[in-house]
């Protein structure tokens, strides 16, 4: 598989290139990832993206990369050249307001499963359970059920934590979507890269794979037929290396 020189590069942040670590603030670009990353978005060829669940300003502070765009919130806030920031309107502010005050308290109530951390983002909240024994964990996936059920919301699973995204409607292929239509006079079907490592992007990487896009699955904690699977962040650098050579020899 060769890549071709133009491209859209959509990267998730946790576990695809950065590592996952058991303390979330300690998430660092993985080095071999920043250079790739680098290179690529010095390339005015290449459109460079990082979608992630981390809101905005978490994921400014972690990646200070020129000419790479940044969507946190799974696509809800976003950072374009470095100073354009494209928010929520108000109307989807109102939304979230009102959908927070029905599943704040739930998820409080969840949290007093032993082991069990909510993380707050404002517009999703991550449940950690690596703290949880066996039956604190069935206990999390249950109330997580009843939370699905009664308020429709969607819940992703990754490594020992489940995001709960409190807007209906909003996910990574959306993100991918909009990324695409802020750059459509760039797209050209299979032109498009997506790399993640849990739920949250399978939905994504389905919808890239179906434009003919290119997906790579990190870490083996998904399943998506016809992606292409690398152990960790530092691998899946080298072998974009390998597919492309060096960028900064094109």
């Amino acid at each position: 598989m060769k890549l071709p020189c133009n491209r859209i590069w959509v990267f998730d942040f946790d576990g695809t290139i950065s590592h996952l670590v058991p303390e979330r603030e300690a998430a660092v670009l993985d080095a071999e990832c920043r250079s790739l990353l680098s290179e690529l978005a010095d390339d005015p060829s290449q459109i460079v993206a990082v979608i992630s669940s981390r809101c905005l300003d978490d994921l400014i502070g972690r990646i200070d990369i020129d000419n790479v765009i940044l969507a946190g919130s799974s696509g809800l806030e976003w950072l374009i050249a470095g100073t354009d920031r494209l928010v929520p309107d108000s109307r989807a502010v109102d939304r979230l307001d009102r959908e927070r005050k029905h599943l704040v308290p739930a998820l409080k109530r969840l949290a007093r499963i032993p082991g069990a951390e909510i993380e707050d983002k404002m517009w999703s909240a991550a449940v950690h359970f690596r703290h949880s024994d066996s039956a604190g964990r069935g206990e999390v996936a249950r109330q997580l059920g009843v939370l699905q059920l009664l308020h429709g919301v969607a819940v992703h699973y990754g490594p020992e934590v489940a995001e709960v995204q409190f807007l209906v409607g909003v996910s990574k292929e959306i993100a991918v979507k909009t990324l695409i239509r802020l750059n459509k006079s760039r797209y050209e079907g299979g032109n498009l890269l997506y790399a993640g490592d849990d739920q949250n992007d399978a939905q994504a990487m389905k919808w890239v794979l179906a434009q003919k896009g290119i997906v790579y699955v990190i870490g083996g904690r998904i399943d998506v037929p016809r992606s292409h699977p690398v152990d960790n962040p530092t691998d899946l650098a080298r072998t974009i290396r390998r597919e492309i050579g060096n960028p900064s020899d094109r």
